[in-house]
């Protein structure tokens, strides 16, 4: 009982966890499912209905959570700045997943992290260190190489590139081999460090190593191919800033290119500044109005305030260098514009994402409140449980000893009663044969004064003359039939034991195979404690070759003159 109550309660706990992982395994599936669609929200919406009705169906959680997880992807990639519905579904997936899943833990503490980067950076590393402590508990490295990546661009942002490069690091030997994109962009990490570093050999020289990994790729996705050239900008970058100003030229114009061929406007204000400021460097004032034109001709397309900003800064500060005071007033005007609104848009994503993570804050308190009492109600059950099992256990311990202990004692009076009988029986058998050996002693002793009496009238007529014949023949006549019925009563008493003495004499045989089948037959008489006298009587032979029967019996049986063969043969039968 207790192997079956122990097999119950493994099955329970494996269960238990192999649910858990499928569950994961499920989750991480279907990211990998909705991210293939993240520029195509008709697709993601329908996998969010396909979840949901899966949820209405089967009432599981697990679809619940996996309903509300698409909806990330709805328009996480055309966000500007903090969505306000982002957040809260963050928090939102921590409460329905109750730490179920590790899978949707980690990813809500890094898209919490992502979040509040900018606006409360202690909350963004708190988070990110806590996604990072169950990722690599887990061991399964969900998210793990995207967090690290994630923390070492947090200490980028804050100046600390030793700490940042670490980090990187840790990314970029934690990404598959296969993760090409993830691998040169950890380098082009590497050369983002070392350029604020000063050390600009060892930035160049990690570019150019992002650069060999994707361009060594033959069919590179549009993702990988933008990246790319994005690298390329930023050697561009490094070697402009070692005034090698010809390769420095060539790599920000082929970046710029792609640019815009592909539409990536908001991608080329960066590549175009840079060009700009290599053109005032080396005096080259045509190709700084070319740059000057492209930026106001791009700026209808511009959808990002922060980007429109930063365009008509460039294009002002070109207008001031050619003191045109009527393009710098309006562009001034202009940029004044641009700042009021970008520094109340700012205000109002910080306001709003102070509020969200101040709410955060407040029903994580109330989660973590809930979820200790409710922690600590799932151990009082389970301890509730255990006890029980265990009070059931020891009652079920304590009632089988005791019905084994109650079988042994019903076994043992039993056994006592069966023995009791037995040696009434084997008693009743010992008295009965003894009462028979004495009756054959008697018979034979009888037999003898009958042979005696016998001799003795034959001798008396033998004698006397005068003796009326017909007397003495009735006599002998008389004494005949007593010698009959004697030797009768041994026989029946010898057929009685005839199947006993069967089983001896065939012991006897397999033990002793020398002994011929009267020595056999002798060993009975033997057994039975018969004198030499007796045997001869029985077997009509003289009492001398019952004695010499016995003599060649002891010798088969390798005993001593000394040695006594009725003891002998009867310790056998014993």
């Amino acid at each position: 009982m207790k192997i079956y109550q122990f097999v119950f309660f493994f099955l329970l706990v494996y269960s238990c966890n192999s649910r858990r992982e499928d569950g994961n395994a499920y989750l991480q599936q279907l990211d990998k499912e909705v991210s293939a669609f993240y520029l195509e929200p008709k697709k993601i919406n329908d996998i969010y209905r396909r979840e949901l009705a899966k949820y209405k169906k089967s009432n599981d959680d697990l679809y619940l959570i996996s309903s509300v997880y698409v909806q990330f992807f709805a328009d996480y990639y055309k966000m500007d700045g903090i969505n306000d519905k982002h957040f809260p579904r963050a928090y939102e997936l921590l409460k329905i997943n109750d730490g179920r899943y590790e899978y949707i833990t980690i990813a809500s503490n890094f898209y919490l992290a992502l979040q509040t980067e900018y606006t409360s950076p202690n909350q963004s590393l708190s988070f990110l260190n806590e996604a990072i402590r169950i990722d690599e508990k887990t061991g399964k490295r969900y998210f793990l190489p995207h967090i690290y990546h994630a923390k070492g661009k947090w200490y980028y942002t804050r100046k600390d590139y030793a700490k940042a490069i670490y980090y990187f690091q840790k990314a970029l030997e934690t990404y598959k081999k296969s993760d090409l994109l993830y691998i040169a962009s950890m380098h082009n990490n590497f050369g983002m460090c070392y350029d604020q570093m000063n050390n600009m050999p060892k930035a160049i020289s990690e570019a150019r190593k992002a650069i060999d990994i994707l361009g060594a790729k033959p069919q590179p996705t549009h993702q990988e191919q933008m990246f790319l050239h994005y690298v390329k900008g930023s050697l561009g970058l490094y070697l402009y800033k070692i005034k090698n100003y010809p390769e420095a030229e060539t790599l920000l114009l082929e970046e710029l290119e792609f640019c815009k061929k592909n539409g990536e406007y908001s991608m080329s204000i960066t590549t175009a500044e840079r060009l700009y400021n290599l053109y005032s460097e080396t005096g080259e004032t045509e190709k700084k109005s070319r740059i000057i034109s492209y930026l106001s001709g791009i700026e209808p397309k511009l959808k990002n305030v922060s980007d429109i900003y930063k365009s008509t800064e460039i294009i002002k500060n070109y207008y001031a260098n050619l003191n045109d005071l009527k393009n710098l007033k309006y562009f001034s005007k202009k940029l004044d514009s641009l700042h009021v609104v970008t520094e109340q848009k700012n205000k109002e994503n910080f306001n709003k994402n102070s509020d969200m993570l101040t709410g955060y804050m407040v029903k994580s308190i109330d989660y973590k409140y809930n979820d200790e009492i409710s922690a600590y109600k799932r151990n009082i059950w389970i301890v509730v449980t255990v006890s029980i099992l265990l009070v059931i256990i020891f009652i079920q311990i304590i009632l089988s000893a005791r019905n084994k202990s109650r079988r042994e004692k019903i076994i043992a009076q039993n056994q006592k009663i069966i023995f009791e009988k037995n040696r009434k029986i084997l008693e009743s058998d010992i008295k009965l044969y003894e009462e028979k050996v004495q009756n054959l002693h008697l018979n034979l002793h009888l037999k003898t004064e009958t042979e005696k009496a016998f001799l003795e009238n034959l001798k008396n007529l033998k004698k006397s003359k005068n003796i009326d014949a017909e007397e003495v023949i009735k006599d002998l006549q008389f004494k005949i039939n007593n010698l009959l019925q004697i030797n009768k009563k041994n026989y029946d008493f010898m057929d009685d034991s005839s199947e006993e003495n069967k089983k001896f004499t065939e012991s006897l045989a397999r033990k002793f195979p020398a002994l011929t089948r009267q020595e056999l037959k002798m060993c009975v008489y033997f057994k039975l404690n018969l004198s030499s006298k007796e045997i001869s009587m029985l077997e009509n032979i003289a009492e001398g070759s019952a004695r010499v029967y016995k003599t060649k019996i002891k010798t088969k049986l390798g005993l001593d003159k000394n040695e006594n063969l009725n003891t002998f043969i009867k310790q056998l039968t014993d």
